[in-house]
């Protein structure tokens, strides 16, 4: 009989624990905007931020395809600032942050790939962490989403691992919201490859299997869940193939 009712209240104990964490999580103000206006959303980064490999940046775009999508599921635009410039490092995102309005709903930051040729994962930390806070500081009813860039063809991919552990544990940190881009790319060379314009940036696929994994993302948050959970990132491939 004790058994029993230790089985019985396992599962309660767990449902409280949840319920818990569903209260003491903070609510997104930003991205949720959507539903009924537009969205005013940053992008700091490199490259891949202003989708470069893309035939035409302004409508195959990452970005672009994102904001079609939302378009098409609300009725409402988002108004992208791209501060992002091609082969920058995580310092030129700290400086554009600086420039972030104060009523800005959404921040993406799509940085850290040409990082790793230049820092250790524990300068990018740091830098990436305080990335963050200047841009809760700047804005701080923004939801800031830390995008990990696609994986590339090239024989150091495990030096850009560490950037990507990085981002995941910062945005866990920090109370953002991690989108692991990484995790949707094929795992073989030659599948990945045939989404890559020249091993590293995206093509028009690969910018669209970009934004996809990324709007499949954002309409959870705003459909489903009303507040903040931390990601299990253990989970991030299998949720992606599921």
């Amino acid at each position: 009989m004790k058994k029993i009712i230790v089985y019985l209240l396992i599962p309660l104990l767990v449902l409280s624990l949840a319920i818990i964490t569903y209260i003491k999580a903070q609510p997104l103000t930003g991205i949720s905007k959507i539903k009924n206006g537009t969205v005013k959303a940053v992008i700091l980064g490199e490259s891949i931020a202003v989708s470069q490999g893309a035939s035409d940046p302004l409508t195959t775009g990452w970005n672009s395809n994102l904001e079609k999508s939302l378009l098409n599921k609300y009725s409402n635009k988002i108004e992208w600032d791209n501060k992002a410039s091609a082969g920058e490092l995580v310092d030129y995102c700290l400086k554009r942050a600086t420039e972030i309005e104060s009523t800005t709903d959404a921040v993406f930051i799509c940085s850290g790939r040409i990082d790793r040729n230049f820092e250790t994962p524990e300068q990018f930390s740091n830098k990436y962490t305080q990335l963050i806070y200047d841009i809760k500081s700047k804005a701080p009813g923004a939801d800031i989403f830390c995008i990990v860039e696609p994986p590339m063809v090239s024989t150091d991919e495990s030096l850009f691992l560490g950037i990507r552990a990085v981002i995941i544990n910062v945005s866990a940190a920090t109370e953002s919201n991690v989108l692991d881009v990484w995790s949707a790319f094929p795992e073989d060379q030659v599948g990945l490859n045939q989404l890559l314009m020249d091993g590293l940036h995206p093509n028009d696929d690969g910018y669209k299997l970009m934004s996809d994994y990324i709007y499949n993302r954002l309409v959870l948050i705003i459909d489903t869940f009303k507040w903040k959970f931390p990601l299990n990132i253990s989970k991030a491939r299998d949720m992606n193939h599921s």
